[in-house]
C-alpha cells in the first residue's frame, strides 16, 4: 500500500508538515541544545554509567557507599543511589563501555531514536486501524509533532532520563503482541522493564489476556539481561538489595508525594495538603475496566491509555508522560472537522506542556497541579470519542 495517495499528494497537508518540522526544532533547541537549561546535557544518564561501571568489575552498585565512592571517582560527586533494577545491567553497561562523553552522546541519540519509533509506531498504527481516511498522513503529522516537541520530551533527552526508550521497547511490545508474535512481544517487554513503573501495567493487561507465552518469554528475558548481576553478586546483591535500596529511593524528596516534579494524582492532592494512599488499586481498577472493553476500541492506542493511568495513579515524574503522546493521533482524528473539539484538545494540550518555571515565577506554583486535570480529561476525550463508531462519525461530518 503507497503511504501517500494520488489524492493525498494532490492536497499534501504542507501545514502539518511545518508543525512536524517545528516540534524537531524545538527537541533539538531544548533537548539537545539546550536553550535556557541549566547544569550540562544528560546529567541524570552517568547513574547509569556509574552503575555500569560498577557491574563490569563485578560488584554491586546497590552498595549504597561504593556507588556514592564510584560516583565520586567518576564523576566528583557522591550524591545519589542506584534506582534501576537488575535488568537495567544491559543498558548501564553499555553506557560505561566508554567515556562519560562518550556515553552522553549515546544517550541523545538513543532518546532521539526513541521518539523516531514513536512516530513509526503512530505511523504503523494509522495504517491498521483507517486505511480510508484521506486525513491520514496530515494526522500522523501533527501527532508527530506533538511527540516531538513537547516540553516533557525535552526534559527527559536533556536530562539523560530513559522513559523515552522504555517507552519505545513496550511499544514495540504491543506491536508484535498485536500480531500474535508473542516472544519477540515479550523479549521487548522485558527490555522496556528497566522501568518497572511504566511497564507493570502492560505486563498486567497481557496477564488478562492470558498472553502466557508473551509474559513467559518476559521473565526469560528479563532473567536473562540480569543474568551479569546476579552472577556477581547473586539474589541478594541484585534483586534483595534493589528492592531495600528502592524503598530508601522512594523515601527521598524527589520521591515523595507533593514533591513538585512528581506526577499524579496523589501527589497533586498532597500539594494541596490531602493525604492518601496509593492510588495504584485505582489504575488496576482502570486497566481491568478498559481491558472488558476493548473491544470498542482500536487495540493500537490502547497502550496509550494505559500509559496514562499509569502516570496518573501509579508513578511518574512529570517528564515519564512523554510516551502518552502517541493519542495525540486518535484524539486528532475523532476531532477532525469540530472545531470547538480541535479547541478543547489544544487547550487541554496547553495545559498539560505549560512551563511549571512560569508558574513559580509569577508565584502560583500550585497552578502547575492543572496538567493532571488535563492528562485526565484528555484521557476521558480519548475513551468518550474513540470508541470506533464515535470517530468513524466524526470523520464523516468532516468529509
Amino acid at each position: 500500500m503507497s503511504w501517500v495517495s494520488g489524492a493525498e499528494k494532490a492536497t499534501f497537508p504542507k501545514y502539518a508538515l511545518a508543525l512536524l518540522l517545528l516540534g524537531a526544532v524545538f527537541f533539538v533547541i531544548f533537548g539537545i541544545v539546550g536553550i535556557g537549561r541549566s547544569g550540562e546535557f544528560a546529567f541524570d544518564m552517568p547513574y547509569l554509567y556509574v552503575a555500569g561501571d560498577i557491574w563490569e568489575k563485578g560488584a554491586s552498585p546497590y552498595s549504597a557507599d561504593l556507588f556514592k565512592e564510584a560516583m565520586r571517582g567518576i564523576m566528583g560527586t557522591a550524591d545519589g543511589n542506584y534506582a534501576y533494577p537488575p535488568n537495567s545491567s544491559y543498558l548501564s553497561m553499555a553506557f560505561s563501555a566508554g567515556s562519560v562523553a562518550q556515553a552522553k552522546l549515546m544517550s541523545g541519540i538513543f532518546n532521539t531514536l526513541a521518539l523516531i519509533c514513536m512516530i513509526g509506531f503512530v505511523w504503523l498504527g494509522s495504517e491498521q486501524s483507517d486505511d480510508s481516511d484521506e486525513f491520514r498522513l496530515g494526522n500522523v503529522l501533527i501527532a508527530g509533532a506533538v511527540i516531538l516537541g513537547n516540553p516533557f520530551a525535552a526534559h527527559v533527552a536533556w536530562m539523560g532520563q530513559t522513559t523515552l526508550i522504555s517507552g519505545a521497547f513496550l511499544l514495540f511490545s504491543w506491536y508484535f503482541a498485536e500480531r500474535k508474535r508473542d516472544v519477540l512481544a515479550g523479549l521487548f517487554l522485558a527490555l522496556g522493564a528497566f522501568k518497572p513503573q511504566l511497564a507493570i501495567l502492560v505486563g498486567f493487561w497481557f496477564l488478562l489476556d492470558r498472553r502466557w507465552v508473551l509474559l513467559a518469554s518476559a521473565a526469560g528475558g528479563t532473567v536473562l539481561l540480569s543474568a551479569w548481576p546476579m552472577l556477581t553478586s547473586g539474589l541478594q546483591g541484585s534483586w534483595f538489595s534493589w528492592l531495600k535500596g528502592l524503598r530508601e529511593y522512594q523515601d527521598t524528596v524527589y520521591n515523595v508525594a507533593g514533591f513538585k516534579h512528581l506526577f499524579g494524582i496523589r501527589s497533586g492532592l498532597a500539594n494541596f495538603g490531602v493525604e492518601t494512599p496509593t492510588l495504584a488499586p485505582l489504575a488496576v481498577l482502570g486497566v481491568v475496566v478498559l481491558y472488558l472493553q476493548r473491544r470498542a476500541y482500536e487495540n493500537c492506542w490502547l497502550i496509550g491509555a494505559i500509559f496514562c493511568l499509569t502516570f496518573l495513579f501509579v508513578y511518574a515524574h512529570d517528564y515519564d508522560i512523554a510516551p502518552a503522546t502517541i493519542l495525540a493521533y486518535p484524539l486528532v482524528r475523532a476531532a477532525r472537522g469540530n472545531a470547538a473539539l480541535l479547541g478543547t484538545l489544544a487547550v487541554l494540550a496547553c495545559i498539560l506542556f505549560f512551563p511549571q518555571r512560569i508558574w513559580e515565577a509569577v508565584d502560583l506554583p500550585q497552578f502547575a497541579r492543572s496538567r493532571e486535570v488535563a492528562l485526565l480529561l484528555l484521557l476521558t476525550l480519548y475513551l468518550t470519542l474513540c470508541r470506533a463508531p464515535v470517530w468513524k462519525r466524526g470523520l464523516s461530518r468532516s468529509a
